[in-house]
């Protein structure tokens, strides 16, 4: 049983200590060995405990030395709770009359804050695949070369309420595509940019099922590159960047300026960590990527070039503008999700007629209002309205040598597409 200084020494007690003596407000008033404030084993819960607003507990016990770390975990232990997976902060305050005060306050279960772990998922190079093709590869002969133009996958995804993930790609026509690759083994495969859609990195209005989906995209998308990859061996295959591809460096730079630009140690001449190509994995795969939107361009020959696009005319067509601006060249362009061909002459230098094309080979996306789009609209449960958009699934085709290029567009119509009569189904 403790004793206090009144009852010990009268003689150099203050007046303070007397009153609270005889008022038996003192150390000494508890007289069960039992309940001893003074020894840590039978005074775990006296004399303070309580619970705070925000959901943490706290405790104060009395002890004769002070307690350390150690102490606190076991305390916490002893009310049956396991200290490695809470958080607390603890101090030791001395007692006039004698022991010590050991305080404990904050306890509550630990958090990804709290662990040094972050909030959201980090994002990663996408989960690498391995895929074989079962049928062999055989490589056509051909008088020219062949170049089949993709574009506009956007491939991403909303989180549904529900936990289920709605993708804005369209899983059918991006098969069609591979298969009608598969088919003719062309020298050239061009994505024609928005290979990935990056809602969560745009600048426009977010949603909310647009958060924690960027690594599924990556994932996919790098699956899509292994799978054509595997179909075309022999093939050079390119992403030209499109806006929505930028979305990520824009990203970095608006947000995490001190980040851009930073490579692995000791690969000065590698991609840095949080581009596309270093993310998608694509040196794995053997695919170029050309960047730098809206100057990135793939030439095909000296007369044809294939570009993402910055031009979108909503009420007529969009390849005209192009023919009209450079009619000496062709141009293969994406981003507006529309097939078309629209062919132009004029006068050349000496007299003679110099005819051009430009070509877009519609988009493999979801053209049903999922792709997030100005006519777009989500409901209150988050899902995505259906709405009819102005836009058409397809793929290009070019025939070409060093002079030359014959172009062809074909549409995807409910995961089939027909090229000369022959049915190319996903």
């Amino acid at each position: 049983m403790a004793t206090c200084i009144a009852a010990s020494n009268p003689a150099q007690a203050s007046g303070r200590s007397a009153r609270r003596h005889r008022a038996g407000q003192c150390a000494c008033a508890n007289t069960t060995d039992t309940a001893n404030p003074m020894d840590p084993t039978t005074a775990a819960l006296a004399p303070y405990e309580a619970g705070t607003n925000e959901g943490t507990n706290q405790y104060t016990t009395m002890s004769e030395k002070p307690w350390g770390y150690e102490d606190f975990c076991k305390f916490i232990a002893d009310k049956g709770q396991d200290p490695e997976t809470l958080t607390f902060a603890w101090g030791v305050t001395s007692n006039p009359h004698g022991g010590f005060w050991n305080k404990i306050w904050g306890v509550r279960p630990k958090t990804a804050k709290d662990s040094g772990d972050p909030l959201w998922p980090v994002i990663q190079p996408a989960q690498p695949v391995i895929v074989k093709i079962k049928r062999p590869t055989v490589q056509p002969v051909r008088t020219m070369k062949l170049a089949m133009k993709g574009a506009d996958t956007q491939i991403g995804f909303r989180r549904l309420a529900d936990g289920t993930m709605d993708p804005f790609h369209d899983d059918a026509a991006m098969a069609v595509f591979v298969e009608a690759c598969a088919h003719f083994q062309p020298d050239v495969i061009q994505i024609l940019g928005d290979f990935l859609d990056f809602a969560s990195q745009g600048r426009f209005a977010q949603e909310a099922g647009f958060a924690l989906t960027t690594q599924a995209s990556l994932d996919r998308g790098h699956l899509f590159l292994a799978i054509l990859r595997a179909a075309c061996p022999n093939a050079r295959i390119v992403i030209i960047e499109g806006n929505h591809d930028k979305r990520m460096q824009n990203f970095v730079e608006a947000n995490a300026l001190a980040a851009f630009g930073l490579k692995r140690a000791g690969l000065p001449e590698s991609w840095p960590v949080m581009s596309l190509p270093y993310l998608l994995r694509l040196d794995e795969l053997n695919i170029q990527y050309v960047d730098a939107y809206p100057a990135a361009t793939d030439w095909d020959n000296d007369l044809t070039r294939n570009i993402h696009g910055t031009k979108a005319n909503s009420k007529g067509s969009t390849t005209a503008q192009y023919v009209t601006d450079l009619p000496h060249i062709n141009t293969w362009a994406g981003h507006t999700h529309r097939t078309e061909i629209t062919y132009k002459s004029v006068l050349g230098a000496r007299g003679e007629t110099v005819e051009s094309y430009s070509a877009n080979p519609g988009c493999l996306c979801r053209t049903d209002g999922a792709v997030p789009s100005v006519h777009g609209a989500i409901g209150a449960d988050g899902t995505a309205a259906r709405i009819v958009e102005d836009w058409q699934q397809g793929f290009g085709m070019a025939y070409y040598n060093d002079t030359e290029s014959w172009p062809f567009v074909y549409r995807i119509r409910n995961g089939r597409a027909l090229i000369g009569g022959q049915e190319i189904a996903a």
